[in-house]
């Protein structure tokens, strides 16, 4: 397993406001924040902690400050299963009360772990564990599979390439410049992630070259990777990967590659088109660099999550559903941020790069994933009971076939 990394933003004019006031210096206690749950996630995941982390900082029937660092998923899965506590500082959001002006494209904010450091609550495996380890959950720990993300090879906006296949992939990135595969023959241009990172693990099944075998500088946060993109002086030789939701905020600057896979004979997008955000291509597996998101967390001798405040944010990412009930819509948050949730598939795999298969889930959420990402298609008939659904059912405010 890799070392304990973390990235955390740099704190913003949190108190210009006035609201409230603090010494210069003075460090924020994580355990003085409002039912705090600590959580050690990757870094294609801060976009879902920002936005889940601001509205469970205001969730009037149950208030929860959420404090995070980010990391390699595979060093997140050992932090869970072998109890590693976090001894850095952790990031957390800012309620509306602390800074009414703070978006999601803020930095966060620090606070420091309590003395002897924070065990982590609820972990994220932005990947199939089975691509880290092959040991079950111990004792008292519990997977739970959440929303899928897919991954893509981006380049820089002033590159002319347009896609990628499986094939010049392999030879692009196990074989680095040896492989001559223009215009990726500099292996100074190929910006890749260490490998206990989601991103590389996805892609590593997806052109079937190991993760520790990849050619290319390797970059511990997908910021990096970003950066290097785009202050890139040889735009044409260009390559990175990165979560397609960490992509989906850089589109102004970067520009996606459509992938072909093994024994396809076209290459897509992650979406429908370039620039569309309904991820139909992952949907109905077309797209093939894809794996779900893994919530691990701590459970009592009935299999229950423990504490209540650890199960509310695992129903929430997983069932879009809790009690009490929250006062905003956790499916459309966590659609917005641009993961899809498994009520969207219709596709489904087992391990990292598996074949796929045909999948029907039992509250399909189609048209309102389509409604929140863009627009829904004609065929998605609006509803707010099953009568305009014929032998279908009204789901999230839209007739679905089940």
């Amino acid at each position: 397993m890799g070392r304990l990394a973390f990235h955390t933003g740099v704190a913003g004019c949190l108190f210009a406001a006035g609201l409230l006031s603090r010494e210069a210096g003075a460090q924020t206690a994580c355990n003085s924040l409002p039912n705090v749950v600590y959580m050690q996630v990757g870094d294609t995941q801060l976009n879902l902690m920002k936005a889940l982390g601001r509205k469970l900082r205001d969730n009037a029937p149950f208030p929860i400050t959420i404090a995070f660092i980010t990391s390699g998923s595979c060093t997140n899965i050992q932090a869970v299963y072998t109890d590693v506590p976090i001894t850095v500082n952790l990031q957390y959001i800012p309620s509306v009360a602390e800074d009414p002006n703070w978006k999601q494209t803020s930095a966060t904010l620090p606070c420091t772990p309590p003395a002897g450091g924070a065990h982590v609550d609820v972990g994220i495996s932005a990947t199939f564990v089975s691509s880290c380890t092959s040991d079950p959950p111990p004792t008292g720990i519990k997977n739970f599979v959440g929303p899928v993300q897919a991954y893509v090879f981006a380049v820089p906006e002033a590159s002319t390439q347009k896609a990628i296949t499986a094939e010049e992939a392999y030879f692009t990135f196990g074989f680095g410049q040896a492989a001559n595969i223009q215009p990726w023959t500099d292996e100074m241009q190929m910006f890749v992630r260490t490998v206990t990172k989601s991103t590389i693990l996805t892609m590593s099944a997806a052109i079937d070259v190991p993760a520790a075998k990849w050619k290319g500088i390797r970059y511990d946060g997908s910021p990096m990777v970003v950066s290097a993109l785009e202050m890139s002086t040889k735009p044409e030789a260009a390559i990175g990967i990165l979560g397609a939701e960490v992509y989906d905020g850089q589109r102004a600057q970067l520009n996606e590659l459509a992938f072909k896979s093994f024994g396809q004979r076209y290459a897509y997008y992650a979406d429908s088109t370039a620039n569309t955000l309904d991820k139909r291509n992952v949907r109905d597996g077309h797209y093939t660099p894809w794996a779900p998101i893994v919530l691990m967390a701590h459970t009592d001798n009935a299999g229950a999550v423990t504490p209540a405040l650890s199960k509310y944010i695992v129903d929430l990412a997983t069932t879009f559903d809790a009690s009490p009930k929250p006062n905003f819509d956790p499916l459309a948050t966590v659609v917005g941020v641009n993961l899809i949730p498994e009520c969207a598939m219709s596709v489904k795999r087992d391990f990292e790069g598996g074949d796929l298969s045909l999948f029907s889930p039992d509250t399909p959420c189609g048209c309102f994933f389509e409604s929140v990402t863009g627009k829904a298609p004609a065929s998605c008939v609006s509803c707010t009971d099953d009568k305009p659904c014929g032998s279908g059912k009204c789901r999230f405010g839209y007739c679905e076939a089940r």
